[in-house]
């Protein structure tokens, strides 16, 4: 299941006391049958409701046949039986054509090397440990969880291509409904207990109920995932309401991970507390113990020397250090300086400030640092500006289309980027079909903002230049961003560019949890976020779906749609787009929402790059290989792919050669073989 991740991490929170342990245990036993029944109730509501809508509508016109869509669909989940359903090892299908991926390319290099620390910083420390719940979707869940966990399946970053993970091989049923999972009988946990297909219920179960408080995979699982079947220790199978492509089951739930049932025995009304700075054991190869731990200062990870994938293709040659340090350095100047002076091992200098000024030092001439300067082949974030449709003024699409083109980011790429980065084309960009063509963004044009602005009203000018409508409502709005430089001088080009047009822009910068939190909570006018993506589809549902956007009483939510955004069309078209398994329907789907969310104007693109570039201390090493070139590229960040090692001996060889004076030949290393033309 793809995890939304936040692209700035958060703050650290108030820390927690210990408590005496809860004495409800896990309570799955109790769980599943009641949800079973609770779940056959709502689905067959959901079936009486698509049945009266049918008998309401005119024969033959959309809404029946949306109508007889849903009927059938709902039918068909009832027909099912129960949402948890638990078989024996026999009762698994004995006609199924099972696959294993083991015939992809291998997306990493024999040469690495286990061993060694690897050194970096965040720049604030993560508001909790868990694995979901509130503020679970910090930027260092990644780290803590994603990147360096297992789920089911896993996605070759070479190609796309669906490999093993925790199952060791999976088969669909013929009506492409249901995907079979047979697991790695030795998968453990970080704390070597072993897993058990239960788990994978057990994870659905702890997100599901109230106590962990997952609002979005509480309405995801109910309706995206139709039957858990557990068959035994080592295998079971996910039913979906509709057809799944391969692609589509690692979109809907391939990085679904178990979750351990004796590390969850005291969950209960208390879980967000309680489990708050307890790292779950994953069935990856690094765990945080308690010691380190160590709250607005650092996290360090653990390698598990006997972790059970230590052999297994994909991953023998990948997450490679003994240990990998997350340092907390507010300042990322300051983090340049600690790099520089050896105590970290990698910078990130993708900015041309960084790129063509900081990295030329003596150390870059001289060997020891080395420079790499990689393209890669990724989804791009949606930097750029977000509108909250609830705020009275920007309800008028006028306002919105003149805030489009008082935008000068142009001006914000040319001077800030020094022209090496290239404008956002829209909400979604970086995933081949699925992006929409005819989306481009609004060019900067003062006339065209103050035509737009006029239609809304804003006709008088003051004496400060900014536009006023004849009642005295004057044409401003607090744009918040993050309290960093990068993001601070982007939005005074922004402010001062914005004025030419009658706009006055209030800036609002703050640290990223207040900006985050506020986002969700859509307690804004204008925002400045971004998250991160992941392939290989967007999920525009929780951006755009109007669920997500009000409750039942009328009150916003706090989702993923920061924009209040409501449309009934837009809503059955995300429907759709999340069910249909058909690729050519599902790119139709994803170029329709794309064009009204450009048509309605609820999200100014910014800008975009293709690359990433770092700094690292010459004993970071990365793959060489004719199919591995330093990253493979369906990867944002590299080192997120955990495919570099550590060379302890080239290390102790650099440190030598600096105290003695001794050189190496510089190395600017540009990697374009994913370079799209």
């Amino acid at each position: 299941m793809r995890s939304l991740l936040l692209i700035l991490p958060l703050l650290l929170l108030s820390c927690q006391k210990d408590e005496d342990p809860y004495v409800g245990g896990l309570g799955f036993e109790e769980f599943y049958p009641t949800y079973n029944q609770y779940n056959r109730t709502w689905c067959e509501g959901e079936l009486e409701a698509a049945r009266e809508e049918l008998a309401s509508a005119e024969a033959g016109s959309f809404a029946a046949q949306d109508a007889e869509k849903v009927i059938t669909r709902f039918e068909r989940r009832i027909a099912l039986g129960d949402y948890f359903n638990f078989k024996t090892a026999e009762d698994l299908p004995a006609d199924l054509t099972w696959k294993d991926g083991l015939d992809e390319p291998e997306d990493s290099d024999p040469a690495a090397k286990k061993g060694g620390v690897f050194r970096h910083f965040i720049t604030v420390f993560p508001p909790t440990l868990r694995a979901f719940g509130p503020a679970s979707n910090s930027g260092m869940r990644s780290e803590l969880y994603d990147n360096v966990s297992l789920g089911l399946v896993s996605l070759n970053r070479l190609n796309g291509s669906v490999i093993p993970a925790v199952a060791k091989e999976w088969a669909q049923s013929p009506d492409k409904r249901t995907w079979y999972f047979r697991l790695h009988e030795d998968a453990t946990y970080s704390d070597e207990v072993a897993v058990k297909a239960r788990d994978f219920a057990i994870a659905a179960y702890l997100r599901i109920s109230d106590y962990g408080k997952s609002t979005f995979f509480k309405q995801y699982l109910r309706e995206e995932l139709a039957q858990i079947t557990i068959f035994g220790d080592h295998a079971l199978a996910l039913t979906f309401p509709e057809q799944v492509t391969e692609q589509g089951l690692y979109s809907k739930m391939g990085t679904f991970s178990p979750a351990p049932p004796h590390f969850y025995e005291s969950f209960g009304p208390d879980f967000e507390d309680r489990y708050n700075w307890r790292h779950q054991p994953t069935t990856g190869p690094y765990y945080v113990k308690d010691e380190d731990v160590q709250k607005g200062v650092s996290l360090t990870l653990t390698r598990n020397k006997n972790w059970w994938g230590n052999d297994k293709k994909f991953y023998r040659y990948r997450y490679n250090p003994d240990k990998i340090v997350w340092r907390v350095i507010r300042d990322v100047n300051k983090g340049f300086e600690l790099f520089r002076a050896g105590q970290l091992d990698l910078a990130g200098v993708s900015g041309p400030k960084s790129w063509y000024e900081k990295t030329e030092i003596p150390k870059v001439y001289d060997g020891y640092i080395e420079r790499h300067w990689w393209y890669n082949d990724f989804p791009r974030p949606q930097f750029g500006i977000q509108m909250n449709l609830d705020r009275a003024k920007l309800k008028d699409r006028n306002v919105r289309l003149g805030l489009a083109h008082s935008m000068n980011y142009e001006k914000v790429i040319k001077v800030q980027f020094w022209g090496d980065y290239n404008r956002l084309p829209g909400f979604v960009d970086g995933y081949g079909d699925f992006v929409n063509p005819n989306v481009k963004p609004w060019p900067f044009s003062p006339s065209k903002a103050r035509d737009y602005f006029a239609k809304a009203g804003f006709t008088e000018e003051g004496s400060d230049g900014i536009l006023r409508k004849p009642d005295g409502t004057r044409l401003e709005f607090k744009l918040s961003h993050y309290s960093i430089k990068t993001y601070a001088d982007i939005m005074a080009i922004l402010k001062t560019e914005a004025k030419s047009a009658g706009v006055d822009l209030i800036l609002d910068a703050s640290d990223a949890s207040i900006i985050f939190t506020n986002a969700m909570d859509k307690k804004f006018e204008l925002t400045s976020v971004a998250w991160a993506v992941q392939p290989p589809s967007f999920a525009f549902y929780e951006f755009f779906h109007s669920r997500s956007a009000y409750d039942e009483q009328g009150n916003v939510k706090k989702t993923n749609n920061v924009f209040a955004y409501t449309d009934p069309e837009m809503d059955k078209w995300l429907e759709e787009y999340r069910l249909t398994p058909d690729y050519e329907r599902k790119k139709e789907l994803a170029h329709k929402i794309q064009q009204q969310v450009y048509e309605r104007c609820v999200f100014i693109p910014g800008w975009k790059r293709d690359f990433e570039r770092v700094a690292c201390w010459r004993w970071l090493r990365w793959p060489n290989t004719e199919t591995v070139k330093f990253c493979p590229p369906i990867v944002s960040v590299p080192y997120q792919h955990y495919s570099f090692w550590i060379d302890e001996e080239m290390q102790e060889q650099t440190l030598d050669a600096m105290r003695s004076g001794k050189t190496f030949p510089e190395v600017q290393n540009i990697v374009e073989d994913y370079r799209k033309k």
